[in-house]
């Protein structure tokens, strides 16, 4: 990738508005930690989070290196609090998963208009929302299970996250816009969850709480780019 390429795919096809309110939620963060120091890991988490995110939502394949600095700096974060689901969930879910989406996005990508490249977006049959709910459902009662065992903290909804993370991450993964609904609830869910810790909590909430705005406008964003990518097709 040249030097040309790099600043089409960081810089490229950004609109005013985007670049705002990416600023003010990295600001928030920072002040945040400033008024609040009790875990640079957590502000770190935040910051490389909503990153990826948003490039997540704007179809850009570099959001998956943002996504590994998340991934490492929220595992500790989420071990300080105790959360047994969301640790595991980065060790088998998020770190493979920044590897495994980079290569299948890298091969499935399309040029907007202003030279920079995003993702061709998919979305779900019917057929596919039976398997993605009942997958949910029976996930999370075993996941459940599994965490009361080993003593974790908020079992609940430590496993419903978890399990609705790694259904997400998949539909990420594969491309299919839907994923956004699911992120939305479980941005909800860890709003909640967060709410409930000492340690690092108040970032975290921010960070959800930026999440979950991306998330709305993500869903938003995938809709248009499904759009057009079957307009090409016919």
């Amino acid at each position: 990738m040249n030097l040309q390429a790099v600043k089409n795919e960081f810089l490229g096809g950004w609109k005013p508005f985007e670049v705002v309110w990416l600023s003010l939620f990295l600001i928030a963060q920072i002040v945040i930690y400033i008024q609040n120091p009790d875990s640079i890991l957590a502000m770190i988490s935040g910051i490389a989070g909503i990153l990826c995110v948003v490039f997540v939502s704007k179809g850009k394949v570099s959001n998956y290196f943002f996504g590994l600095i998340f991934a490492y700096t929220y595992f500790y974060v989420a071990w300080q609090a105790n959360y047994l689901g969301e640790m595991n969930t980065v060790l088998y879910v998020y770190i493979p998963a920044q590897f495994i989406g980079y290569f299948l996005w890298r091969d499935n990508l399309q040029k907007g208009s202003e030279g920079a490249e995003s993702v061709i977006a998919k979305s779900l049959t019917l057929k596919g929302w039976i398997v993605v709910l009942g997958t949910i459902a029976i996930g999370t009662f075993l996941f459940v299970q599994a965490l009361n065992a080993a003593g974790g903290s908020s079992t609940g909804l430590d496993g419903l996250t978890t399990v609705i993370v790694v259904v997400a991450q998949l539909l990420m993964i594969l491309r299919y816009r839907e994923q956004w609904l699911l992120w939305i609830a479980l941005n909800v869910i860890s709003i909640v969850l967060w709410m409930q810790a000492e340690e690092g909590s108040l970032a975290m909430m921010t960070m959800y709480s930026a999440y979950l705005l991306n998330s709305l406008y993500g869903y938003y964003n995938w809709t248009k780019l499904e759009r057009a990518h079957r307009q090409v097709a016919k």
